[in-house]
Protein backbone atom coordinates (compact mmCIF):
# COMPACT_ATOMS: atom_id res chain seq x y z
CA UNK A 1 0.00 0.00 0.00
CA UNK A 2 1.55 3.52 -1.19
CA UNK A 3 -0.37 6.36 1.19
CA UNK A 4 1.15 10.07 0.84
CA UNK A 5 2.23 11.39 4.48
CA UNK A 6 2.24 14.91 3.29
CA UNK A 7 -1.42 16.15 2.16
CA UNK A 8 -0.24 19.58 1.60
CA UNK A 9 1.64 21.10 -1.49
CA UNK A 10 2.68 24.09 -3.19
CA UNK A 11 2.76 22.74 -6.58
CA UNK A 12 0.38 18.79 -7.60
CA UNK A 13 0.92 17.89 -11.12
CA UNK A 14 -1.57 15.76 -13.29
CA UNK A 15 0.44 13.62 -15.38
CA UNK A 16 3.51 11.86 -16.01
CA UNK A 17 5.04 12.68 -19.58
CA UNK A 18 8.24 14.24 -20.12
CA UNK A 19 6.57 17.53 -19.55
CA UNK A 20 4.82 17.23 -16.23
CA UNK A 21 7.87 15.15 -15.26
CA UNK A 22 9.83 18.22 -16.17
CA UNK A 23 7.59 20.81 -14.02
CA UNK A 24 8.13 18.03 -11.38
CA UNK A 25 11.89 18.59 -11.63
CA UNK A 26 11.82 22.56 -12.07
CA UNK A 27 9.62 23.34 -9.49
CA UNK A 28 11.03 20.94 -6.55
CA UNK A 29 14.27 22.07 -7.42
CA UNK A 30 13.68 25.82 -6.57
CA UNK A 31 11.75 24.86 -3.48
CA UNK A 32 8.13 24.02 -4.18
CA UNK A 33 6.48 21.08 -2.48
CA UNK A 34 5.44 19.25 -5.53
CA UNK A 35 3.78 16.41 -6.38
CA UNK A 36 3.04 14.39 -9.20
CA UNK A 37 0.03 11.67 -10.26
CA UNK A 38 0.47 9.52 -13.64
CA UNK A 39 -2.79 7.56 -13.94
CA UNK A 40 -0.55 4.70 -15.95
CA UNK A 41 3.39 4.97 -15.96
CA UNK A 42 5.93 7.80 -16.03
CA UNK A 43 6.20 8.07 -19.28
CA UNK A 44 3.83 5.32 -20.65
CA UNK A 45 2.14 7.60 -23.09
CA UNK A 46 3.31 9.62 -25.99
CA UNK A 47 6.34 10.49 -24.26
CA UNK A 48 7.52 6.86 -25.20
CA UNK A 49 6.65 6.64 -28.84
CA UNK A 50 8.75 9.09 -30.30
CA UNK A 51 10.81 8.89 -33.13
CA UNK A 52 13.64 8.53 -30.68
CA UNK A 53 15.12 12.09 -31.56
CA UNK A 54 16.12 15.26 -29.37
CA UNK A 55 16.00 17.31 -32.81
CA UNK A 56 15.80 20.51 -33.82
CA UNK A 57 12.62 19.68 -36.13
CA UNK A 58 14.18 20.51 -39.52
CA UNK A 59 10.67 19.87 -41.47
CA UNK A 60 8.89 22.48 -38.94
CA UNK A 61 11.00 25.29 -41.31
CA UNK A 62 8.35 24.18 -44.12
CA UNK A 63 5.74 25.83 -42.17
CA UNK A 64 8.18 28.90 -41.27
CA UNK A 65 7.65 28.08 -37.44
CA UNK A 66 11.23 29.54 -36.83
CA UNK A 67 10.63 29.95 -33.26
CA UNK A 68 10.23 26.30 -32.85
CA UNK A 69 13.10 25.14 -34.56
CA UNK A 70 15.00 27.86 -32.84
CA UNK A 71 13.84 26.51 -29.43
CA UNK A 72 14.38 23.39 -30.23
CA UNK A 73 17.91 23.48 -31.24
CA UNK A 74 18.36 25.24 -28.13
CA UNK A 75 17.33 22.48 -26.42
CA UNK A 76 18.73 19.25 -28.22
CA UNK A 77 22.46 21.19 -26.84
CA UNK A 78 21.38 21.13 -22.94
CA UNK A 79 19.41 17.64 -22.97
CA UNK A 80 23.06 16.24 -24.96
CA UNK A 81 24.79 18.12 -22.75
CA UNK A 82 22.89 16.94 -19.65
CA UNK A 83 22.53 13.45 -20.54
CA UNK A 84 25.52 12.45 -22.76
CA UNK A 85 25.24 8.34 -21.72
CA UNK A 86 21.73 8.44 -23.14
CA UNK A 87 21.95 11.07 -26.02
CA UNK A 88 24.04 10.90 -29.01
CA UNK A 89 25.14 12.15 -31.52
CA UNK A 90 23.42 10.91 -35.26
CA UNK A 91 24.42 11.71 -39.10
CA UNK A 92 21.11 12.86 -40.66
CA UNK A 93 21.24 11.95 -44.56
CA UNK A 94 17.94 14.09 -46.70
CA UNK A 95 18.37 12.41 -50.01
CA UNK A 96 17.40 14.72 -52.69
CA UNK A 97 16.07 13.49 -56.14
CA UNK A 98 15.56 15.56 -59.75
CA UNK A 99 11.50 15.13 -58.89
CA UNK A 100 12.35 16.48 -55.05
CA UNK A 101 9.98 19.02 -53.43
CA UNK A 102 10.92 20.91 -52.10
CA UNK A 103 13.32 21.10 -54.56
CA UNK A 104 17.27 20.40 -54.41
CA UNK A 105 17.90 23.81 -54.07
CA UNK A 106 15.32 25.14 -51.63
CA UNK A 107 16.58 22.04 -49.48
CA UNK A 108 19.87 23.29 -49.26
CA UNK A 109 18.69 27.00 -48.30
CA UNK A 110 16.55 25.11 -45.52
CA UNK A 111 19.77 22.78 -44.52
CA UNK A 112 21.78 26.17 -44.23
CA UNK A 113 18.96 27.98 -42.45
CA UNK A 114 18.82 25.27 -39.54
CA UNK A 115 22.32 25.17 -39.22
CA UNK A 116 22.48 28.89 -38.70
CA UNK A 117 19.53 28.69 -36.22
CA UNK A 118 21.65 26.09 -34.26
CA UNK A 119 24.46 28.73 -33.89
CA UNK A 120 25.36 28.18 -30.01
CA UNK A 121 25.10 24.23 -30.74
CA UNK A 122 28.52 23.49 -29.58
CA UNK A 123 28.58 26.21 -26.22
CA UNK A 124 30.32 24.62 -23.86
CA UNK A 125 30.44 21.27 -25.55
CA UNK A 126 34.15 19.46 -25.33
CA UNK A 127 35.64 18.37 -28.70
CA UNK A 128 34.29 14.85 -29.06
CA UNK A 129 30.77 16.43 -28.81
CA UNK A 130 30.86 18.98 -31.42
CA UNK A 131 28.75 19.32 -33.76
CA UNK A 132 29.90 20.06 -37.89
CA UNK A 133 28.16 22.13 -39.91
CA UNK A 134 26.19 20.29 -42.62
CA UNK A 135 27.67 19.16 -46.02
CA UNK A 136 26.31 17.85 -49.56
CA UNK A 137 27.40 14.35 -50.08
CA UNK A 138 27.79 13.23 -53.78
CA UNK A 139 25.70 10.71 -55.56
CA UNK A 140 28.62 8.45 -54.97
CA UNK A 141 29.36 8.85 -51.30
CA UNK A 142 25.19 9.06 -50.36
CA UNK A 143 24.99 5.54 -52.00
CA UNK A 144 28.02 4.11 -50.37
CA UNK A 145 26.62 5.41 -46.82
CA UNK A 146 22.95 4.52 -48.22
CA UNK A 147 23.25 1.86 -50.74
CA UNK A 148 19.16 0.86 -50.74
CA UNK A 149 18.38 4.22 -52.13
CA UNK A 150 16.37 4.24 -55.22
CA UNK A 151 19.06 5.40 -58.08
CA UNK A 152 16.79 7.17 -60.75
CA UNK A 153 16.45 10.46 -60.11
CA UNK A 154 18.97 11.09 -57.26
CA UNK A 155 21.74 14.21 -56.98
CA UNK A 156 22.58 13.71 -53.61
CA UNK A 157 22.20 14.13 -49.96
CA UNK A 158 22.15 16.81 -47.68
CA UNK A 159 24.27 15.61 -44.55
CA UNK A 160 23.47 17.22 -40.96
CA UNK A 161 23.72 16.02 -37.86
CA UNK A 162 21.20 15.99 -34.70
CA UNK A 163 20.92 13.88 -31.22
CA UNK A 164 19.52 10.40 -30.89
CA UNK A 165 17.57 10.00 -27.59
CA UNK A 166 18.94 6.61 -27.04
CA UNK A 167 16.11 5.43 -24.98
CA UNK A 168 13.69 7.60 -24.09
CA UNK A 169 12.23 6.13 -21.38
CA UNK A 170 15.65 6.02 -19.70
CA UNK A 171 16.04 9.44 -19.91
CA UNK A 172 12.39 10.70 -18.66
CA UNK A 173 13.16 8.20 -15.65
CA UNK A 174 16.24 10.04 -15.29
CA UNK A 175 14.39 13.38 -15.07
CA UNK A 176 12.14 12.03 -12.74
CA UNK A 177 14.84 10.57 -10.79
CA UNK A 178 16.19 14.52 -10.40
CA UNK A 179 12.81 15.32 -9.52
CA UNK A 180 12.73 13.10 -6.89
CA UNK A 181 15.83 13.74 -5.88
CA UNK A 182 14.58 17.88 -5.45
CA UNK A 183 11.93 16.64 -3.10
CA UNK A 184 9.55 15.94 -5.17
CA UNK A 185 6.73 13.26 -4.45
CA UNK A 186 6.24 10.81 -7.96
CA UNK A 187 2.90 8.87 -7.85
CA UNK A 188 2.46 6.51 -10.67
CA UNK A 189 -0.77 4.57 -11.54
CA UNK A 190 -2.40 6.88 -9.35
CA UNK A 191 -5.43 8.63 -11.48
CA UNK A 192 -6.82 12.19 -10.26
CA UNK A 193 -10.99 11.42 -10.44
CA UNK A 194 -11.88 15.31 -9.91
CA UNK A 195 -10.48 18.91 -8.03
CA UNK A 196 -11.49 20.34 -4.97
CA UNK A 197 -12.51 23.22 -5.09
CA UNK A 198 -14.58 25.92 -3.79
CA UNK A 199 -18.31 25.63 -4.81
CA UNK A 200 -19.04 29.25 -5.61
CA UNK A 201 -19.48 30.83 -9.15
CA UNK A 202 -15.90 31.45 -9.35
CA UNK A 203 -14.72 27.76 -8.62
CA UNK A 204 -10.89 28.17 -6.48
CA UNK A 205 -9.50 25.40 -6.86
CA UNK A 206 -7.80 23.64 -3.55
CA UNK A 207 -6.68 20.19 -4.82
CA UNK A 208 -7.17 16.99 -6.18
CA UNK A 209 -8.96 13.49 -5.21
CA UNK A 210 -6.87 10.62 -6.23
CA UNK A 211 -7.11 6.99 -6.37
CA UNK A 212 -4.56 4.62 -6.66
CA UNK A 213 -5.26 1.73 -9.13
CA UNK A 214 -3.73 -0.88 -7.89
CA UNK A 215 -4.56 -0.69 -4.20
CA UNK A 216 -7.89 1.10 -4.81
CA UNK A 217 -7.11 3.61 -1.89
CA UNK A 218 -8.58 6.89 -2.54
CA UNK A 219 -7.37 10.27 -0.64
CA UNK A 220 -7.53 14.08 -0.98
CA UNK A 221 -4.45 15.95 -1.73
CA UNK A 222 -4.45 19.49 -1.21
CA UNK A 223 -1.77 22.47 -3.52
CA UNK A 224 -2.12 25.77 -3.44
CA UNK A 225 -1.74 25.49 -7.11
CA UNK A 226 -2.37 22.12 -9.81
CA UNK A 227 -0.48 21.78 -13.31
CA UNK A 228 -2.61 19.92 -15.77
CA UNK A 229 0.25 18.26 -17.68
CA UNK A 230 -2.00 15.11 -19.51
CA UNK A 231 -0.52 16.08 -23.02
CA UNK A 232 -3.02 15.11 -25.58
CA UNK A 233 -5.72 14.81 -22.77
CA UNK A 234 -5.59 17.89 -21.33
CA UNK A 235 -9.23 19.04 -22.16
CA UNK A 236 -10.77 15.39 -20.59
CA UNK A 237 -8.76 16.18 -17.42
CA UNK A 238 -10.37 19.62 -17.85
CA UNK A 239 -13.79 18.29 -18.33
CA UNK A 240 -13.65 17.10 -15.13
CA UNK A 241 -14.50 20.92 -13.62
CA UNK A 242 -17.63 20.58 -15.94
CA UNK A 243 -17.72 24.13 -17.33
CA UNK A 244 -15.98 25.89 -20.47
CA UNK A 245 -12.23 26.55 -20.21
CA UNK A 246 -11.60 28.32 -23.51
CA UNK A 247 -9.25 25.09 -24.11
CA UNK A 248 -9.76 23.14 -27.12
CA UNK A 249 -6.71 20.09 -28.41
CA UNK A 250 -6.33 18.66 -31.48
CA UNK A 251 -4.77 15.16 -31.62
CA UNK A 252 -3.00 13.59 -34.11
CA UNK A 253 -1.35 9.68 -33.98
CA UNK A 254 2.12 9.13 -34.46
CA UNK A 255 3.09 5.22 -35.51
CA UNK A 256 6.52 3.54 -35.73
CA UNK A 257 7.68 0.32 -37.13
CA UNK A 258 10.71 -1.70 -35.92
CA UNK A 259 12.27 -4.08 -38.63
CA UNK A 260 15.14 -6.04 -40.01
CA UNK A 261 18.00 -3.52 -40.57
CA UNK A 262 18.02 -1.96 -44.60
CA UNK A 263 20.97 -2.78 -46.38
CA UNK A 264 22.20 -5.18 -43.93
CA UNK A 265 23.04 -5.47 -40.48
CA UNK A 266 25.61 -3.00 -39.95
CA UNK A 267 25.41 -1.74 -43.09
CA UNK A 268 23.80 1.86 -42.69
CA UNK A 269 25.07 4.02 -39.54
CA UNK A 270 23.29 7.16 -40.45
CA UNK A 271 19.56 7.99 -40.13
CA UNK A 272 18.03 8.58 -43.78
CA UNK A 273 15.35 11.15 -43.92
CA UNK A 274 13.00 9.03 -46.66
CA UNK A 275 10.41 11.73 -48.78
CA UNK A 276 8.26 9.49 -51.39
CA UNK A 277 7.01 11.03 -54.79
CA UNK A 278 3.89 11.31 -52.67
CA UNK A 279 5.16 13.74 -50.28
CA UNK A 280 5.25 11.44 -47.40
CA UNK A 281 8.28 10.74 -45.86
CA UNK A 282 9.79 8.76 -42.73
CA UNK A 283 12.54 8.62 -41.32
CA UNK A 284 14.63 5.39 -41.47
CA UNK A 285 16.85 5.29 -38.49
CA UNK A 286 19.77 2.46 -37.21
CA UNK A 287 18.77 1.00 -33.65
CA UNK A 288 19.80 -1.41 -31.76
CA UNK A 289 20.74 -3.40 -34.76
CA UNK A 290 17.33 -2.81 -36.00
CA UNK A 291 15.76 -0.28 -38.28
CA UNK A 292 12.95 2.29 -36.83
CA UNK A 293 10.73 3.57 -38.97
CA UNK A 294 7.90 6.39 -38.94
CA UNK A 295 6.36 8.27 -37.63
CA UNK A 296 2.68 8.78 -39.31
CA UNK A 297 0.91 12.14 -39.09
CA UNK A 298 -2.73 11.01 -38.27
CA UNK A 299 -5.67 13.41 -37.19
CA UNK A 300 -7.78 11.68 -34.77
CA UNK A 301 -11.46 12.35 -35.06
CA UNK A 302 -13.96 12.89 -32.04
CA UNK A 303 -12.97 11.90 -28.53
CA UNK A 304 -11.12 8.63 -29.32
CA UNK A 305 -8.76 7.53 -26.19
CA UNK A 306 -8.35 4.22 -26.94
CA UNK A 307 -5.64 4.57 -29.65
CA UNK A 308 -4.22 1.59 -31.49
CA UNK A 309 -1.81 0.66 -34.56
CA UNK A 310 -4.05 -0.40 -37.25
CA UNK A 311 -2.62 -2.29 -40.63
CA UNK A 312 -3.50 1.26 -42.54
CA UNK A 313 -0.92 2.80 -40.51
CA UNK A 314 1.74 0.37 -41.40
CA UNK A 315 1.19 -0.12 -45.17
CA UNK A 316 1.42 3.71 -45.10
CA UNK A 317 5.13 3.42 -43.58
CA UNK A 318 5.79 0.38 -45.74
CA UNK A 319 4.36 1.90 -48.89
CA UNK A 320 6.34 5.46 -48.27
CA UNK A 321 9.69 3.50 -47.58
CA UNK A 322 9.52 1.40 -50.33
CA UNK A 323 8.97 3.69 -52.24
CA UNK A 324 12.63 5.11 -51.94
CA UNK A 325 14.61 1.94 -52.49
CA UNK A 326 16.06 0.79 -55.17
CA UNK A 327 14.50 -1.75 -57.50
CA UNK A 328 17.51 -4.52 -56.59
CA UNK A 329 16.14 -4.05 -52.49
CA UNK A 330 14.31 -6.24 -50.46
CA UNK A 331 11.27 -4.36 -50.34
CA UNK A 332 9.89 -4.45 -46.82
CA UNK A 333 6.34 -6.41 -45.44
CA UNK A 334 4.69 -6.50 -42.72
CA UNK A 335 6.07 -9.69 -42.25
CA UNK A 336 9.49 -7.70 -41.72
CA UNK A 337 7.74 -5.71 -38.53
CA UNK A 338 8.76 -6.68 -35.21
CA UNK A 339 6.92 -4.41 -33.47
CA UNK A 340 5.20 -0.92 -33.65
CA UNK A 341 4.57 2.03 -31.62
CA UNK A 342 2.05 4.48 -31.05
CA UNK A 343 1.47 7.94 -29.75
CA UNK A 344 -1.02 10.90 -29.54
CA UNK A 345 0.49 14.29 -30.14
CA UNK A 346 -1.01 17.05 -28.38
CA UNK A 347 -1.66 19.95 -31.01
CA UNK A 348 -2.73 23.44 -30.07
CA UNK A 349 -6.08 24.43 -31.02
CA UNK A 350 -6.09 27.09 -33.79
CA UNK A 351 -9.11 28.73 -32.63
CA UNK A 352 -10.35 28.90 -29.04
CA UNK A 353 -13.38 29.12 -30.35
CA UNK A 354 -14.64 24.83 -29.18
CA UNK A 355 -14.07 24.92 -25.17
CA UNK A 356 -13.46 21.47 -23.42
CA UNK A 357 -16.58 21.69 -22.09
CA UNK A 358 -18.54 21.70 -25.31
CA UNK A 359 -19.94 18.33 -27.39
CA UNK A 360 -18.15 19.27 -30.52
CA UNK A 361 -15.17 18.86 -29.18
CA UNK A 362 -13.48 17.01 -31.93
CA UNK A 363 -10.18 18.18 -34.22
CA UNK A 364 -11.20 21.01 -36.73
CA UNK A 365 -10.99 19.97 -40.74
CA UNK A 366 -7.21 20.69 -40.92
CA UNK A 367 -4.16 18.97 -41.66
CA UNK A 368 -2.10 17.79 -38.28
CA UNK A 369 0.75 17.46 -40.39
CA UNK A 370 1.06 21.04 -40.43
CA UNK A 371 0.24 21.96 -37.21
CA UNK A 372 2.25 24.20 -34.83
CA UNK A 373 4.31 22.00 -32.12
CA UNK A 374 4.39 25.20 -30.10
CA UNK A 375 3.33 24.97 -26.59
CA UNK A 376 1.22 27.13 -24.64
CA UNK A 377 0.45 28.09 -21.50
CA UNK A 378 -3.37 28.34 -20.21
CA UNK A 379 -3.94 30.07 -17.33
CA UNK A 380 -7.98 29.56 -16.48
CA UNK A 381 -8.13 32.62 -13.91
CA UNK A 382 -9.69 34.12 -17.22
CA UNK A 383 -12.14 31.68 -17.37
CA UNK A 384 -13.43 31.96 -14.03
CA UNK A 385 -11.02 29.25 -12.19
CA UNK A 386 -8.04 30.09 -9.86
CA UNK A 387 -5.33 28.28 -8.79
CA UNK A 388 -5.55 25.94 -12.19
CA UNK A 389 -2.70 26.19 -15.26
CA UNK A 390 -2.97 23.65 -18.15
CA UNK A 391 0.31 23.03 -20.53
CA UNK A 392 -1.33 22.64 -23.81
CA UNK A 393 0.88 21.16 -27.20
CA UNK A 394 4.84 20.97 -27.16
CA UNK A 395 7.28 17.97 -27.70
CA UNK A 396 10.00 16.18 -25.95
CA UNK A 397 12.85 18.19 -26.88
CA UNK A 398 11.40 21.34 -25.52
CA UNK A 399 10.29 19.85 -22.19
CA UNK A 400 12.49 21.86 -19.90
CA UNK A 401 11.93 25.03 -21.86
CA UNK A 402 8.32 24.34 -20.93
CA UNK A 403 9.04 23.50 -17.14
CA UNK A 404 10.84 26.88 -16.54
CA UNK A 405 7.96 29.36 -18.35
CA UNK A 406 5.43 27.48 -16.29
CA UNK A 407 7.50 27.56 -12.93
CA UNK A 408 7.91 31.06 -13.65
CA UNK A 409 4.63 31.98 -14.19
CA UNK A 410 3.68 29.96 -10.90
CA UNK A 411 6.56 31.78 -9.13
CA UNK A 412 5.09 35.48 -10.53
CA UNK A 413 1.21 34.58 -9.96
CA UNK A 414 -0.18 31.88 -7.18
CA UNK A 415 3.25 31.37 -5.81
CA UNK A 416 4.07 34.87 -5.81
CA UNK A 417 6.14 35.54 -2.60
CA UNK A 418 6.38 31.89 -2.03
CA UNK A 419 9.89 30.73 -0.70
CA UNK A 420 12.05 29.71 -3.61
CA UNK A 421 15.43 28.46 -4.70
CA UNK A 422 17.82 29.38 -7.15
CA UNK A 423 17.53 26.31 -9.86
CA UNK A 424 19.14 26.33 -13.59
CA UNK A 425 18.03 23.37 -15.43
CA UNK A 426 19.85 24.82 -18.25
CA UNK A 427 23.20 23.71 -16.57
CA UNK A 428 22.35 20.69 -14.88
CA UNK A 429 23.13 17.43 -15.80
CA UNK A 430 20.44 15.20 -15.33
CA UNK A 431 20.47 12.02 -12.51
CA UNK A 432 22.69 9.54 -13.18
CA UNK A 433 24.89 11.27 -15.72
CA UNK A 434 28.75 11.02 -15.14
CA UNK A 435 29.59 14.39 -15.72
CA UNK A 436 27.70 17.45 -16.98
CA UNK A 437 29.19 18.85 -20.31
CA UNK A 438 31.80 15.90 -20.84
CA UNK A 439 32.02 12.90 -22.78
CA UNK A 440 30.15 9.54 -21.06
CA UNK A 441 32.37 7.25 -23.37
CA UNK A 442 35.51 6.94 -21.00
CA UNK A 443 33.26 6.82 -17.92
CA UNK A 444 31.48 4.25 -20.03
CA UNK A 445 34.63 1.70 -20.58
CA UNK A 446 35.81 2.40 -17.24
CA UNK A 447 32.39 1.18 -15.91
CA UNK A 448 32.39 -2.11 -18.27
CA UNK A 449 35.82 -2.73 -17.01
CA UNK A 450 35.35 -2.75 -13.56
CA UNK A 451 32.04 -4.77 -14.10
CA UNK A 452 34.12 -7.46 -16.15
CA UNK A 453 35.83 -7.95 -12.82
CA UNK A 454 32.06 -9.11 -10.90
CA UNK A 455 31.79 -11.42 -13.87
CA UNK A 456 29.22 -9.22 -16.28
CA UNK A 457 30.45 -9.76 -19.82
CA UNK A 458 31.77 -6.24 -21.06
CA UNK A 459 29.15 -5.76 -23.82
CA UNK A 460 26.71 -6.12 -20.77
CA UNK A 461 28.74 -3.89 -19.13
CA UNK A 462 28.30 -1.46 -21.62
CA UNK A 463 24.72 -1.67 -21.78
CA UNK A 464 24.75 -0.89 -18.24
CA UNK A 465 26.60 1.95 -17.87
CA UNK A 466 24.73 3.50 -21.24
CA UNK A 467 21.30 3.02 -19.37
CA UNK A 468 22.04 3.90 -15.91
CA UNK A 469 24.97 6.20 -16.07
CA UNK A 470 26.38 6.20 -12.90
CA UNK A 471 23.77 4.25 -10.72
CA UNK A 472 25.41 0.89 -12.71
CA UNK A 473 27.09 0.54 -9.48
CA UNK A 474 24.08 -0.16 -8.13
CA UNK A 475 23.41 -2.81 -10.29
CA UNK A 476 27.30 -4.18 -9.67
CA UNK A 477 26.31 -4.46 -5.97
CA UNK A 478 23.74 -6.68 -6.77
CA UNK A 479 25.08 -8.93 -9.02
CA UNK A 480 28.04 -8.82 -6.40
CA UNK A 481 25.19 -9.96 -3.73
CA UNK A 482 23.63 -12.80 -6.33
CA UNK A 483 26.03 -13.63 -9.17
CA UNK A 484 23.27 -15.04 -10.46
CA UNK A 485 21.79 -12.05 -11.07
CA UNK A 486 23.89 -11.51 -14.03
CA UNK A 487 21.84 -14.03 -16.18
CA UNK A 488 20.89 -12.59 -19.63
CA UNK A 489 16.83 -12.22 -19.50
CA UNK A 490 17.27 -13.99 -23.21
CA UNK A 491 19.92 -14.52 -25.89
CA UNK A 492 19.66 -12.01 -28.14
CA UNK A 493 19.47 -8.83 -25.39
CA UNK A 494 21.50 -7.09 -22.69
CA UNK A 495 19.42 -6.93 -20.08
CA UNK A 496 19.68 -8.85 -16.97
CA UNK A 497 18.04 -10.33 -14.02
CA UNK A 498 19.18 -7.80 -11.52
CA UNK A 499 17.90 -4.98 -13.55
CA UNK A 500 14.68 -6.39 -12.64
CA UNK A 501 15.03 -5.89 -9.00
CA UNK A 502 16.38 -2.27 -9.65
CA UNK A 503 13.72 -1.92 -11.06
CA UNK A 504 11.16 -2.73 -8.27
CA UNK A 505 13.13 -1.32 -5.72
CA UNK A 506 14.26 1.68 -7.03
CA UNK A 507 12.69 2.95 -9.61
CA UNK A 508 8.55 2.77 -8.87
CA UNK A 509 8.17 -0.14 -11.32
CA UNK A 510 4.71 -1.56 -10.46
CA UNK A 511 3.70 -3.96 -13.07
CA UNK A 512 5.25 -5.99 -15.88
CA UNK A 513 4.58 -3.36 -18.40
CA UNK A 514 6.65 -0.98 -16.31
CA UNK A 515 9.37 -3.00 -16.13
CA UNK A 516 10.04 -4.75 -19.60
CA UNK A 517 8.78 -1.63 -21.29
CA UNK A 518 10.29 1.41 -19.21
CA UNK A 519 12.95 0.40 -17.47
CA UNK A 520 14.23 -2.37 -19.31
CA UNK A 521 15.07 -2.64 -23.24
CA UNK A 522 13.83 -5.73 -23.91
CA UNK A 523 10.33 -4.64 -24.27
CA UNK A 524 11.49 -2.21 -26.85
CA UNK A 525 12.69 -4.47 -29.45
CA UNK A 526 10.02 -6.43 -30.21
CA UNK A 527 8.00 -9.29 -28.75
CA UNK A 528 8.03 -10.66 -25.50
CA UNK A 529 7.30 -14.54 -24.62
CA UNK A 530 4.93 -15.41 -22.19
CA UNK A 531 8.26 -17.75 -20.60
CA UNK A 532 10.13 -14.49 -20.32
CA UNK A 533 7.47 -12.36 -18.79
CA UNK A 534 6.96 -14.99 -16.46
CA UNK A 535 10.82 -15.02 -15.41
CA UNK A 536 10.59 -11.15 -15.04
CA UNK A 537 7.24 -11.62 -12.62
CA UNK A 538 9.09 -14.42 -10.74
CA UNK A 539 12.23 -11.98 -9.94
CA UNK A 540 9.90 -9.18 -9.37
CA UNK A 541 6.97 -11.04 -7.32
CA UNK A 542 8.35 -11.26 -4.10
CA UNK A 543 9.33 -7.31 -3.97
CA UNK A 544 5.89 -6.64 -4.79
CA UNK A 545 4.14 -8.68 -2.89
CA UNK A 546 2.94 -11.09 -5.08
CA UNK A 547 2.14 -15.17 -4.70
CA UNK A 548 2.01 -17.54 -7.33
CA UNK A 549 -1.56 -17.06 -7.85
CA UNK A 550 -0.79 -13.56 -8.72
CA UNK A 551 1.93 -14.14 -10.63
CA UNK A 552 0.54 -16.04 -13.13
CA UNK A 553 -2.10 -13.98 -13.03
CA UNK A 554 -0.09 -10.35 -13.61
CA UNK A 555 1.84 -12.89 -16.64
CA UNK A 556 -1.74 -14.12 -18.54
CA UNK A 557 -2.90 -10.13 -17.94
CA UNK A 558 0.41 -8.86 -19.81
CA UNK A 559 0.42 -11.62 -22.31
CA UNK A 560 -3.08 -10.83 -23.58
CA UNK A 561 -2.34 -7.43 -23.22
CA UNK A 562 0.69 -7.50 -25.47
CA UNK A 563 -1.48 -9.76 -27.93
CA UNK A 564 -4.27 -7.62 -28.43
CA UNK A 565 -1.74 -4.84 -29.38
CA UNK A 566 -0.73 -6.51 -32.30
CA UNK A 567 -3.74 -8.28 -33.29
CA UNK A 568 -4.77 -4.86 -34.17
CA UNK A 569 -2.07 -3.79 -36.82
CA UNK A 570 -2.16 -7.89 -37.96
CA UNK A 571 -5.23 -8.28 -38.88
CA UNK A 572 -5.81 -7.74 -42.61
CA UNK A 573 -7.50 -4.80 -43.99
CA UNK A 574 -10.48 -5.47 -45.68
CA UNK A 575 -11.59 -4.52 -49.27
Amino acid sequence: TRTIDETNFDVAIIGGGITGICVAREAASRGLKTILFERDDFGSGTSSATTKYIHGGIRYLEQYDIAVVRESLRERRVLALGAPHLVQQTRFIMPAWRWSKPPTALIGAGVLLYDTLAFDRNLKAPDSLRIPHPRWLSRARLLAAVPWLDQTGLQGAFAYHDTLNIHPERLLLAYAKSAAGAGAVLMNHVRVDGFISTNSERMVIQGVEVTDLLSGESQRVLAKVVINAAGPWIDKVLGKLARGTGVGVDRSKGVHILTRPLGGPGRVTDAVFARAQSGRHVIVSPWMGKSFIGPTDTPIAGDESSVVVDPSDVEIILDTVNSTMRAEEKKLTAADVEMTTVGVRPLIRATHAKDSGSKDDGPDDTETYSASRAHELYHHVDHGVDNLWSIGGGKWTTGRATAEEMVDALLTNELKGAHSRFFDSRATAAAGTFAWAEDAEPFIVDAARSMKILGIPYDIGEHIARLYGTEWTRIANIVEQSPLSAARLVADCLDIEAQIIFAVADEGARTLSDIVDRRLVIGTLGPVSDDTLRRVAIIAGPLLGWDEAVIEDQVRHESNRRAVISMHWRTPVEG
